[in-house]
């Protein structure tokens, strides 16, 4: 395997922004599949990021994301579409506070803000 951060460093990673309440396994895996960077499996609650794909940091909060709204929203979660409004409610607020933790730099937006 090529020098990827490990499961637990990124376990560690998404803990920081939030700790979630349910248990979850988060697997590095190194390879590419054709349609996705990674994949949140709902019955094991398993995370599973494709290592090539590269962003593997915003991966895993989206990923993390799907774990989150699946596990703590109850009966909303499992009515609406995989990446319906609340998804993305989720998603939006961890992305922010990772942001502000200093935990994920973008590196377009790095970018934007030199102009």
């Amino acid at each position: 395997m090529a020098n990827y951060p490990s499961a637990d460093y990124f376990k560690d990673f998404l803990h920081k922004i939030y700790p979630c309440k349910e248990p979850f396994e988060l697997f590095v895996v190194d390879k590419k599949p054709k349609t996705r960077a990674g994949v949140y499996i709902y019955d094991t609650h398993r995370i599973r990021i494709y290592a090539t794909w590269g962003h593997l940091k915003e991966t895993a909060i989206h990923e993390y994301a799907h774990h989150i709204h699946y596990t703590e929203c109850g009966s909303k979660a499992r009515g609406e579409r995989l990446h319906g409004p609340q998804f993305w409610e989720i998603y939006g607020a961890l992305m922010c506070v990772a942001v502000q933790k200093g935990l994920y730099v973008e590196e377009r937006v790095e970018k934007i803000a030199k102009f």
